[in-house]
């Protein structure tokens, strides 16, 4: 946790005020920049014995003094521990240790290379002077010119009229001018004082005083500032405040103007101890110029606490001031989709055969529909005994389950008790494994009419399957075959009277063949009198296992129509499912393709299919193209890619649409820049709101600057979200 906030650590700055930001190219990677020749300086053949405090001299021609200034000429070199100096001309005064340099001065230390026309320094007190000075900085990877360099103490270093820049330093892309510049290397620190930040000499920005790190350390200040705009809000500008308050916790306070609705405050604490992690967040607009709402609000609070070593508690709390504040305030089609916000805390524990949890559980309904029941609370218990030495499993789990809170449904209790026994027989090219399933259930409903209902019902089923394989391409790969058949029983009881609670109907799948309930959650026991046979072939790498190619095909047969429904749908008829055909594969090694049918045989068409491939190569070209359909409810296409067009240019782009309705669903074109010093992102996305006929456009523009930051509005985690292996 402590890494990743160090990694994670917000980027900004404020006029006039210190800044703080990560460095970026401690997660990011760079190019790398030319190292400057300042940094490589020739070290003389110093003799092995020497302690490290001696002071060694050499020179091609020198007078040397036991008291007083000794004078060296030609070639001179003075090292002691790690400082090395190197001069054309240079004198050393005895016993002071002072060192005076002249013509071609190089000087290395721990914290910095400097080449310089002339040099004073005390070996003694690692203090001294260096005028017209070219410096690099091992700690940031940083290098500029200075006027003049004092070194204060073996810590502190000060800089007059200094340029700094991560770039090449003969032909920076961008650099801060300062009329003085700080480097505290103990705190990994630099501070600027009236500094000008420039663009290829263009100078942007103007900071009064500005701090920066010299390594990828946190450290609290002001951070860069993001900007965006959307035609809702229109522009958006934040200018975060970071505090790190201790190595394992920090808070991060964001003032942001939204120039149609007003001022947003927002905050965010994070946390870990050896017991706890976790994050609050919270964000208020007090008054919003662009509604009727006042005090519009997010919260989400996050906490995982261990209690022991098998015990832990998790907290989860998420909602909002209004329905509308995503529609509003959300910058993306899926903030704007949003349809509930989940509140729970659950406890879990475990020993070598059991589990126990126990669940709250709410949530905040934002579409005007239908709030999920409250589970206040839900407690869960589930034994697992030891393999019997006959192979027998054995299996229980008993659920008691409190719904409340509906105001238009009926609230009630559950208490839902499960058994299960099976047994595996298997050799290495078959398998059967027989299972039976007993559940009973028992609810206490808050109706007048019906308040106490129970209902047990059996399920048995057989799972059976074989496996060939053999050496194809002459053993180059492994290919398999494996039939495998299902077959499921539960009687049917009536279960209309019976609240739905948790329960919906699973969607038709290849998992869904080796399903016993078709039903989600325990309101529902489906009737099932079936068959599933499906085939499924692979083929393998032998050499490190990876699965170039898999398909398989199956389908449900039904002996009888299945008569447990969900409220207001209809019995379902028919004697055999769609068949499902699912692939996925390897066409080369740089692109792979998965699609999905479901085919109606009777109908002879396909009643739905998705079809998906993904490029990406060594040159990190990218490309994703997919397609789905589901008969008579909906077509839609998507493609997105990355092209690098050369070294530093790339485009990116995504594009999803509606093909049913003709209409695009959101759209996001950009493009990115890098050297091996500075990266900027740019990036229009236009999307759909929920009303799916109002659109609104939002822009993000980003500058990383190595070794200052990241100025601008997440844009590459829009990219990498909207493209599937964009780096």
């Amino acid at each position: 946790m402590v890494n990743q906030l160090q990694q994670h650590c917000l980027r900004g700055i404020l006029f006039g005020l210190a800044c703080s930001p990560s460095t970026l190219f401690a997660q990011t990677e760079w190019m790398a920049c030319p190292v400057p020749e300042v940094a490589a300086t020739h070290d003389a053949q110093r003799p092995a014995h020497l302690p490290p405090q001696a002071v060694y001299i050499e020179a091609d021609s020198a007078l040397f003094r036991g008291t007083g200034i000794s004078t060296m000429s030609g070639n001179v070199h003075v090292s002691q521990a790690t400082q090395r100096l190197q001069a054309d001309e240079a004198s050393y005064e005895q016993p002071a240790g002072i060192v005076n340099g002249s013509g071609n001065v190089s000087f290395s230390s721990d914290n910095m290379q400097v080449r310089s026309s002339k040099l004073r320094y005390n070996l003694t007190t690692n203090t001294g002077e260096m005028q017209e000075a070219e410096y690099h900085l091992s700690q940031a990877n940083g290098q500029g010119f200075s006027k003049r360099v004092i070194q204060e103490s073996p810590s502190l270093t000060r800089m007059e009229d200094s340029t700094y820049t991560t770039c090449p330093i003969n032909e920076p892309d961008w650099s801060l001018n300062a009329a003085a510049i700080t480097l505290d290397h103990a705190e990994e620190r630099g501070t600027a004082r009236n500094a000008t930040l420039k663009i290829r000499d263009v100078p942007v920005l103007y900071l009064p005083y500005f701090s920066f790190p010299l390594t990828d350390a946190r450290k609290s200040g002001f951070l860069w500032p993001t900007i965006g705009t959307n035609e809702s809000s229109g522009l958006q500008l934040s200018a975060p405040y970071y505090w790190n308050l201790a190595p394992n916790y920090d808070l991060t306070l964001t003032p942001t103007i939204l120039s149609n609705r007003g001022l947003q405050l927002g905050g965010e604490f994070r946390y870990l101890t050896p017991k706890n992690k976790g994050s609050a967040s919270y964000v208020l607009l007090p008054d919003d110029s662009a509604s009727d709402k006042d005090n519009r609000f997010y919260f989400n609070v996050n906490n995982d606490t261990r209690i022991g070593e098998l015990s832990s508690l998790q907290l989860k709390a998420e909602g909002v001031s209004d329905d509308q504040y995503f529609a509003d305030l959300g910058n993306s089609l899926e903030a704007t989709s949003v349809v509930n916000l989940e509140r729970r805390l659950e406890y879990r524990t475990a020993g070598s055969n059991w589990s126990f949890s126990s669940l709250l559980q709410n949530y905040q309904v934002l579409d005007g529909g239908t709030a999920p029941h409250a589970r206040l609370p839900q407690l869960l218990l589930s034994y697992n005994p030891p393999q019997k030495s006959n192979g027998l499993n054995l299996k229980a789990e008993t659920e008691y389950t409190n719904f409340t809170g509906s105001k238009t449904e009926t609230n009630g209790k559950r208490l839902d008790l499960m058994t299960r026994v099976s047994k595996k027989f298997s050799t290495d090219a078959a398998y059967v494994k027989p299972s039976l399933t007993f559940r009973h259930t028992e609810y206490a409903l808050d109706d007048a009419n019906n308040t106490q209902i129970s209902r047990s019902l059996p399920t048995a089923s057989v799972d059976s399957g074989l496996f060939y394989e053999r050496e194809i391409k002459q053993g180059r790969y492994i290919q398999t075959l494996e039939p495998r058949l299902f077959y499921t029983y539960t009687p049917y009881r009536d279960q209309s009277a019976i609240p739905v609670f948790d329960s919906s109907s699973r969607s038709l799948s290849y998992n869904q063949l080796f399903a016993e309930n078709r039903f989600t959650g325990k309101d529902r026991i489906a009737d099932t009198n079936r068959l599933s046979a499906s085939i499924s072939t692979r083929i393998q790498s032998p050499d490190d296992g990876r699965e170039l190619f898999r398909a398989s095909i199956g389908q449900m047969y039904h002996f009888d129509d299945r008569k447990v429904t969900l409220p207001d749908t209809a019995t379902l008829e028919g004697d055999r499912s769609e068949l499902i055909l699912e692939a996925a594969g390897e066409i080369n090694p740089r692109t792979r393709i998965s699609t999905t049918a479901y085919w109606d045989s009777e109908e002879k068409t396909v009643n739905a299919g998705e079809v998906r491939v993904h490029y990406k190569d060594d040159k990190k070209r990218v490309l994703n193209v997919g397609y789905a359909e589901l008969k008579d409810e909906f077509k839609s296409a998507n493609l997105s890619f990355a092209v690098p067009i050369n070294n530093n240019w790339k485009a990116v782009g995504a594009w999803e649409r509606d093909l049913k309705n003709n209409r695009d669903l959101e759209t996001v074109i950009g493009a990115e820049y890098e050297s091996c010093c500075w990266k900027t992102r740019v990036a229009s996305r236009n999307y759909l709101l929920t009303d799916n006929t109002t659109r609104d456009n939002a822009v993000f523009i980003e500058l990383e600057l190595k070794g200052l930051g990241n100025f601008g509005s997440g844009t590459r985690d829009l990219l990498q979200n909207r493209v599937y292996g964009y780096e």
